[in-house]
């Protein structure tokens, strides 16, 4: 028998729901008997409450947010997703049948943010998977029920310290993990005892921004323990910019220790070799890295070298804010990396790339680029618009200037048609083209005749940003045009662009 209504489809149901929030889902509910019955389910399965913490400015007292307590307390059985802020009220007293993934966090308007708080996670959350605990202290019953809970597979910490006397336990608990999340966490006394492998783990996530945590040859210490990894991010903001590189020994990590390892972030001033044990102990006969993104890190020769043992899988490669990468790396990154969807350079000589082999990677949807030339160079603007036509599934192109260096007597790729703009007509996908949004001599100088064949070569053209000529009025012209006819303008992106 058909439906009456299309929403009986509970696919169809499903997808109404995930473009509604709280408050228009309570309505449908109201709607009818029929709409309760459909909605319902939907309404529940994701709730957020507690109190936020006032602003300072307005001076307002502490708001509450999501539903009324007596309301969560009759539906507990249907939520699925489960967010505590501040005062909740004892909501985490109940018992939740389902509950997959819970957030705790009070100190958003608690009146001691020193206060330890005990979750009885065994019996209130039998389903529980996912634990995210921020800015509290937990009690040591707390670890116990943690260790001993049946169901939990991933951990999220944030802005807390875990004593020394909870380390043992803490430990403990990474065992049984999936996924594990630090985010300015400092364990106290928290050396691993010799031996412990954490096996299990496959996802692991290491930030800090400020404060007093692990140093970082003991973060290093954790990662080394995790043999399965197949998602690592490794960041330390507070090393950004700085002169000094991290205290940290990388030659014990043997060659392919890590080998499903598909997917790296890391934030660190690392040197070059330090990145080549890192690199080197990824991957084996079975699987190699798909997506590197390195900022702060020197990528010289050892490094460079390492690199180049991951071309052949690598869909995504963000060396934007990365140092000393050579023009040659992303020449030979351009040159062997047919799998390559998503590429964040820096500046890179346009000679290097005219005396390299044929672009392979053909798969390319997002390029964020800057192309220099000397002063006698300018006659292979023609041959890097030729290459870059070869690229015909390409969707977002950002020009950029990049980062950490100057260029300032080097040449960029002028957008104009007698330098052989005409040639990327094969373009046909792309739909975002971005600049710099600031002066110099890298405005690519476009002229109302190079803004009439990107409208007319490229259809679904959206969105332009940055600055298209040196000239304001020329400029704002340019852009007044572009809207008139549909087309998006933006003052400027960030200087990766994607």
């Amino acid at each position: 028998m058909l439906p009456e209504s299309p929403l009986e489809i509970p696919e169809i149901t499903r997808l109404v729901a995930s473009y509604l929030d709280g408050k228009d889902l309570a309505r449908c509910v109201q709607v009818s008997k029929k709409w309760r019955h459909l909605f319902l389910f939907h309404r529940w399965r994701v709730v957020r409450v507690g109190s936020k913490h006032p602003s300072t400015r307005s001076g307002s007292s502490h708001c509450r947010i999501g539903p009324h307590p007596s309301g969560i307390y009759h539906h507990r059985h249907l939520i699925q997703e489960l967010s505590l802020f501040g005062d909740t009220a004892g909501l985490e007293k109940y018992n939740y049948p389902i509950l997959g993934k819970l957030t705790v966090d009070y100190q958003i308007g608690a009146e001691d943010p020193e206060r330890e708080v005990f979750l009885e996670l065994t019996d209130m959350f039998p389903s529980l998977i996912y634990l995210a605990v921020l800015r509290i202290k937990l009690t040591p019953p707390s670890w116990s029920a943690l260790s001993a809970h049946p169901r939990i597979m991933c951990l999220s910490l944030c802005n807390m310290e875990i004593k020394v006397t909870d380390a043992p336990q803490f430990w403990e608990v990474c065992k049984k993990l999936e996924g594990l999340t630090l985010t300015d966490v400092a364990i106290r006394g928290g050396t691993i005892s010799t031996g412990v492998v954490f096996n299990r783990l496959n996802i692991l996530e290491i930030t800090t921004h400020h404060g007093e945590v692990a140093n970082t040859q003991d973060q290093l210490d954790l990662i080394l323990r995790c043999p399965s990894l197949v998602h690592m991010f490794w960041c330390d903001s507070r090393t950004i910019g700085a002169d000094k590189h991290p205290n940290i020994n990388t030659n014990c990590i043997p060659k392919g220790w890590w080998p499903h390892l598909q997917r790296l972030h890391i934030t660190l001033n690392l040197r070059s070799t330090e990145m080549a044990s890192i690199l080197e102990g990824i991957g084996d006969e079975h699987g190699k890295l798909t997506h590197l993104e390195l900022n702060g890190c020197f990528l010289k020769n050892q490094g460079s070298r390492a690199l180049r043992s991951h071309f052949a899988t690598l869909v995504k490669l963000d060396l934007a804010d990365c140092r000393y990468v050579s023009s040659r790396i992303f020449r030979d990154v351009l040159c062997s990396c047919p799998n390559l969807e998503i590429l964040c350079a820096k500046g890179v000589l346009a000679r290097d790339l005219v005396a390299g082999g044929p672009w392979v990677c053909h798969r390319l949807r997002k390029l964020s680029i800057c192309f220099l030339f000397g002063e006698s160079e300018q006659d292979l603007q023609q041959e890097i618009f030729g290459r870059l036509s070869t690229l015909s599934r390409l969707v977002q192109l950002t020009m950029h200037t990049p980062k950490h260096q100057s260029y300032e007597e080097e040449g960029r790729l002028e957008f104009r048609l007698e330098n052989g703009l005409d040639q990327l007509a094969s373009l046909q996908q792309l739909t975002s083209l971005s600049f710099d949004k600031e002066n110099g001599p890298h405005i690519p100088q476009l002229g109302k005749d190079e803004v009439v064949w990107m409208l007319a070569n490229w259809k679904k053209l959206t969105i332009i940003s940055g600055k298209l000529n040196d000239d304001p009025r020329e400029d704002q012209r340019l852009k007044d045009a572009l809207q008139l006819l549909g087309v998006k303008v933006k003052s400027g992106l960030s200087q990766h662009g994607t």
